[in-house]
């Protein structure tokens, strides 16, 4: 049966997203832990043939974890009526909250984790009742679940917030790469890789180097050799001229970092985040996409199949639409857009 001391690092493993401590060799060294292994060791050391763990937020269902036999949860609409920092049984749950269906033992457990924000743990067996010590189990996770659950969303607000911050910069052409003063990459955005391959044709090889043309790669090597000599300086080359990539490489907290910015393609936007940033209609949209990758009116003819005649007509709405006053202003208003900011990588 798991210890007090197991119970507790694999509710922390949970919140905080940590490795797994292995019970066993066959475990995997590098899993990471969620709140059904947490749920686990409970059921584990309860003998609950089903364990549930549920949060409410501002009268919201915000999570349900469950391990074990599938049997009727709580009816969590009423569970404001229990009281916190106590563990029930169903003989004295609040009215209306225990499962219709079935008489099995119970034990339940309800924390607060902010103003409206409660979690309830519940334990069930199909045939005898919970022991004493069963309910001191849960009663000794009590000033553990607050802290775990807020550094739990804190995490996940974190992770959220960096994944959007990834997107947009890579909407942008834009992402991040460190190196050791030999020039292998030991770590990058992600994404980037795919992104550079797919844009330039630059890869990794297989010891962590970019595969560069042989006046880009030297050009890295030396930029390299001037920080380790001088720290304060910063570089700026190209990975690729066509298309263009290009990099600005300095030292930034002890790390030799490069921001690379690579091209980007108005095409690859969906057409119905161009219509809807700048108010145009379809025609207009795939127009502007064209000019902003650098076609001229005849060659964007060309390429969507148009008359001449009808995209110098387009192109006049689309001037007037854009209130701009020819296809320099276009691409100008394109790259001035949002819209980059919610391309899907």
């Amino acid at each position: 049966m798991p210890s007090e001391t197991e119970l507790l690092t694999a509710l922390f493993a949970a919140a905080m997203g940590g490795a797994l401590s292995p019970r066993s060799v066959a475990a995997p060294a590098d899993e990471v832990a969620t709140w059904e292994d947490f749920l686990s060791v409970l059921s584990e050391m309860t003998h609950a043939d089903t364990v549930q763990m549920q949060l409410v937020e501002n009268g919201r269902h915000l999570q349900f974890w469950q391990v074990g036999e599938d049997m009727d949860g709580l009816n969590m609409t009423e569970s404001g009526q229990m009281r916190t920092s106590r563990v029930y049984s169903r003989s004295d749950l609040p009215a209306g909250l225990s499962p219709a269906s079935e008489t099995c033992p119970l034990r339940a457990l309800r924390w607060r984790f902010g103003p409206e924000a409660w979690g309830v743990i519940t334990l069930r067996r199909r045939s005898e009742d919970f022991r004493a010590i069963d309910g001191q189990h849960m009663s000794n996770l009590l000033p553990y679940l607050a802290p775990a659950v807020q550094g739990w969303k804190k995490r996940a607000r974190e992770r959220w917030r960096a994944a959007l911050e990834h997107r947009i910069c890579a909407g942008f052409g834009s992402g991040w790469v460190l190196f050791s003063p030999s020039g292998l990459v030991t770590d990058m955005a992600e994404g980037l890789a795919e992104r550079l391959e797919a844009v330039a044709g630059i890869r990794l090889s297989a010891e962590g180097r970019f595969l560069l043309s042989e006046e880009n790669a030297r050009a890295l090597r030396e930029a390299l050799s001037e920080l380790a000599r001088d720290s304060t300086g910063t570089h700026v080359l190209w990975l690729s001229s066509a298309p263009p990539v290009q990099m600005m490489l300095s030292v930034e907290n002890g790390e030799l970092l490069g921001r690379i910015r690579h091209e980007m393609s108005a095409r690859a936007l969906p057409l119905s985040q161009v219509m809807a940033a700048c108010n145009l209609n379809r025609s207009e949209a795939r127009l502007a996409v064209a000019l902003c990758d650098g076609l001229s009116l005849s060659e964007a003819a060309e390429k969507l199949g148009w008359t001449l005649e009808s995209t110098r007509t387009t192109s006049k709405r689309l001037f007037a639409r854009m209130g701009v006053t020819g296809q320099p202003g276009v691409v100008r208003a394109m790259y001035q857009s949002v819209v980059w900011s919610r391309m899907e990588i």
